[in-house]
């Protein structure tokens, strides 16, 4: 969930007057926030000492001691969170950065620049010594799963630092700094920041940041082409088919442990489709085309452009009506945000989603509503033209062999508390894509009910554009009421 992230980690890093509830000095604040951040620290590492001996014992326990981990990985970083929020409102740690961090500037003391960054060090720390704790486990479990010669290909210690790092700035490190950024420039040289070009820049930072994120990711995530061969080549004839244009195929190199594909880059020439190295490895060529063409869907029904304009709208709509209540505070207009992101966005993406799964099955169904199989002289139509149950279950069978492959355990719950909190956790961590099983099942459905697609896009193509129009309509409104200057100054 990085969106929500770096929502929170956004409104830790405000310049609001942190409680210090206990008075506790800078000095004490800080060893009590070291104290904090040992606490998740030993409960992840008797968490991996306890799988690693479990799977020593008994590897044929994998799937048992898989979702027990998976599980408690899951508790464990919501308890992260909390207790780094405690540390910065409870402990006096948010206090103790904003009364050390500083230096002299023009006759006033100011924290010092990106120092914000030292109020969430506490969840950095807690997610950096993770990475090297849980290491360990994630060995043991693909030993487990594919013996020990799955064990020389993994990364070393500190490649799979650096690996998880690389995502992390991809994700964190990148939009948080750019915020941190204007942070900085806002206290420095806050006669800058209120000219009319540093605005325009600021608001044209984020298309441009999303037209070449592209050349950004292929070097920071080690991106490479996909070799020449029989993989790259049936991709290529399946583009071809599906009149899908883009820069390049790329592989992410994982040493296998994600299965993921993505697509970045929203015009062709700036276009890329990645694949994990895990996944070209351990699909068959049938379910890899109908991962591709679920990225194609993506594309084809203009879902990035889509998210781009809804989330620029929904942020101007959001602070409009802030400055129309007279509220400034911007930790409850983040906090408003979040909330607003977590069910608005969430449950548009989920159906942009789902739609990409259709098109996913598209891509490999043939024109025979009722094919029972596919052989090398089947004729599959152009653009993706038309939907029949085989190219519905190879998507289906793909989906779930992807989830499969990336949960360490099983999904089973044998008791009703057991199934709820499964189905709670779920939710939280697929809020925007929804539970696989969830996605499955939908495109099972079709299998018997293919009419049930027709009426899915429709109501989909009313959701978006009623999303669009009203927000439209909403910052309209709100810019004539508090006036477009207002508008642009609070976002």
């Amino acid at each position: 969930m990085p969106i929500l992230l770096v929502l929170l980690l956004s409104a830790a890093c405000l310049p609001t007057e942190w409680p210090n509830p206990l008075e506790l000095s800078p000095p004490i604040a800080a060893v009590c926030t070291a104290a904090v951040v040992l606490v998740p620290l030993t409960l992840s590492f008797l968490l991996r000492t306890w799988v690693v001996r479990s799977l020593a014992r008994d590897p044929s326990d994998r799937c048992e001691v898989g979702t027990f981990y998976d599980r408690a990985r899951r508790m464990l970083f919501f308890l992260n969170l909390g207790l780094v929020a405690a540390a910065i409102a409870g402990l006096g740690w948010g206090p103790a950065v904003w009364d050390r961090f500083t230096l002299e500037w023009r006759g006033q003391t100011l924290l010092v620049p990106f120092g914000e960054l030292a109020v969430v060090l506490p969840y950095f720390l807690i997610v950096f010594g993770n990475w090297l704790i849980y290491y360990d486990v994630e060995v043991a479990l693909i030993r487990a799963a594919r013996g020990d010669t799955a064990a020389p290909r993994f990364w070393s210690r500190t490649g799979y630092f650096f690996h998880q790092l690389r995502q992390f700035a991809l994700l964190i490190f990148i939009p948080l700094g750019l915020m941190l950024t204007h942070r900085t420039a806002s206290r420095f040289v806050p006669e800058l920041v209120q000219t009319n070009w540093y605005r325009a820049l600021s608001l044209a930072g984020v298309p441009a940041f999303v037209f070449f994120a592209p050349l950004i990711i292929k070097p920071l995530l080690g991106l490479k082409s996909m070799p020449a061969g029989r993989t790259r080549s049936r991709i290529e004839a399946l583009a071809k088919r599906l009149h899908f244009r883009y820069t390049d195929l790329l592989v992410w190199p994982t040493h296998g442990s994600t299965m993921n594909a993505m697509i970045v880059g929203l015009l062709p020439r700036v276009r890329y489709v990645i694949f994990t190295d895990a996944i070209t490895e351990e699909l068959p060529p049938e379910e890899l085309d109908a991962v591709f063409g679920h990225e194609v869907g993506h594309a084809r029904h203009g879902h990035i452009w889509y998210y781009a304009i809804f989330l620029m709208l929904s942020i101007a709509a959001i602070a409009g009506l802030f400055v129309l209540i007279g509220e400034q505070r911007e930790v409850l207009m983040i906090a408003a945000a979040g909330a607003y992101l977590f069910v608005a966005f969430g449950f548009l993406s989920r159906r942009c989603e789902r739609q990409a799964d259709v098109f996913g099955c598209r891509a490999g169904s043939c024109s025979d509503p009722a094919c029972t199989g596919h052989d090398e002289w089947t004729a599959f139509p152009e653009r993706g033209a038309a939907l029949c149950p085989t190219g519905i279950r190879t998507c289906a069978h793909a989906l779930d062999r992807v989830h499969a492959l990336n949960l360490h355990g099983s999904d089973d719950a044998h008791t009703p508390l057991g199934t709820f909190l499964r189905g709670v956790f779920g939710w939280l961590r697929a809020w925007q894509h929804a539970p696989m099983p969830v996605r499955v099942r939908f495109l099972y459905s079709l299998v018997d009910n293919p009419a049930c697609e027709a009426r899915f896009q429709r109501r989909l193509f009313a959701t978006r554009w009623g999303l669009a129009l009203g927000l439209v309509a909403a910052v309209a409104v709100l810019a004539q009421w508090i006036g477009w200057r207002k508008l642009l100054d609070a976002m």
